[in-house]
């Protein structure tokens, strides 16, 4: 019996797809509909050449703060703040994370998440060892 390379690769796909499927199901329950290692895995997939800057505790509640006074205004809570940046796109993606879920995310103007990363490292004291 002979079998198609069609129907090898389609049942390595499938096979791979089960996998992947399995390990997303086990990150995602009904606490945290959206992990923020998932959002950010896709990120990274669809814009390879994106930039993402990782910002925790006190830089993170002031990007937050920050975050939260851009129209429309909101109150989100998290431990986690990410700016993703493309070169050559006007826009870069904002994400808010609380315990690994994503709490919020949006797109915002380039110059705005420029501005934010600026007013992240200016105002945080660095720590040296």
């Amino acid at each position: 019996m002979k079998i198609s390379h069609r129907a090898l690769l389609t049942g390595l796909f499938l096979a791979v797809s089960a996998i992947a499927g399995r390990a997303l199901a086990n990150e995602v329950s009904p606490r945290c509909p959206a992990p923020a290692s998932s959002e950010l895995q896709a990120l990274m997939r669809d814009a390879p050449d994106a930039v993402v800057f990782e910002f925790r505790d006190q830089q993170a509640k002031l990007g937050i703060k920050l975050f939260d006074s851009l129209p429309p205004q909101a109150n989100e809570v998290g431990d986690r703040f990410y700016i993703a940046m493309r070169p050559g796109f006007p826009f870069s993606r904002v994400i808010v994370a609380q315990h690994g879920c994503v709490e919020a995310a949006a797109l915002i103007d380039l110059r705005v998440a420029i501005a934010i990363k600026k007013a992240i490292k200016r105002f945080t004291p660095e720590f040296s060892i």
